[in-house]
């Protein structure tokens, strides 16, 4: 996966998006269509500077998963850790699966591989996000992305304003914890999310409450999807608009 060319990025942005495959799995249900589906992508920045946060961000994320189980919503999950991409040996690990039991949830995330990240401040976030928008999210579900960093994005082949515009038109929510930084802000508020503020200096105990907080807030919103835009995010988005909700 070639995750670092502008060319690549600018050819997939302005080539018209291509329906995704309709796959019909052994276990498929056609009332899921009609049970607000919503496929969960948390982007994990995994390098040395979140090293004391993991553990307790992967166990919010193991309960964030439980609660779904418990919720009358047909979801699934997946991730794409990820490192510096000019550091030797790390990566944007896009091809973990989407999993909707709670069991292959957890293990999936106890395996999310480390990186090193390097000494340099900045990481492959805008990498690492396009990737998950290439990830083959159900057609009729609502797509999320949950983005989770303490450095900044590296900007030499992409920039936020771009990464960001390929989130709207793929019609993505988007929910942040990151540095407070202008672009990572508008991420969440242009897609439907919410932004929440961490950085190097900020303990684990403030991101599980905002992880918690996705726990109630992220049903709803993407319920409301289902029910104001019929599955739209963008017809969501001017729903709410037009109804002074945003």
């Amino acid at each position: 996966m070639d995750t670092g060319k502008r060319s690549w990025f600018r050819r997939r942005r302005s080539a018209p998006a291509e329906p995704s495959p309709r796959v019909i799995r052994p276990d498929h249900n056609p009332d899921d269509e009609d049970r607000g589906a919503v496929d969960v992508c948390f982007v994990f920045d995994t390098t040395g500077s979140m090293s004391s946060k993991i553990s307790g961000l992967i166990a919010c994320m193991v309960d964030f998963v439980g609660e779904l189980s418990e919720l009358q919503l047909n979801w699934r999950i997946t991730t794409v850790p990820y490192g510096d991409l000019t550091v030797s040996g790390d990566k944007v690990v896009a091809d973990l699966p989407f999993v909707r039991s709670y069991h292959d949830a957890v293990q999936q995330l106890n395996a999310m591989p480390r990186f090193s990240g390097g000494g340099n401040y900045g990481e492959s976030t805008l990498e690492a996000v396009v990737a998950a928008l290439d990830k083959p999210f159900r057609p009729f579900a609502v797509p999320v992305l949950v983005v989770l960093t303490d450095e900044p994005p590296l900007t030499e082949d992409l920039s936020v304003a771009e990464v960001g515009e390929q989130i709207t038109i793929r019609e993505a929510i988007c929910f942040v914890a990151s540095p407070d930084l202008p672009g990572y802000r508008k991420w969440a508020e242009d897609n439907g999310g919410r932004w929440y503020k961490i950085d190097q200096r900020v303990d684990t105990t403030q991101i599980l409450a905002y992880l918690r907080s996705l726990v109630r807030e992220l049903p709803q919103v993407a319920q409301e999807v289902h029910e104001l835009g019929g599955g739209s995010v963008r017809r969501y988005l001017e729903e709410k608009q037009e109804k002074g909700g945003l």
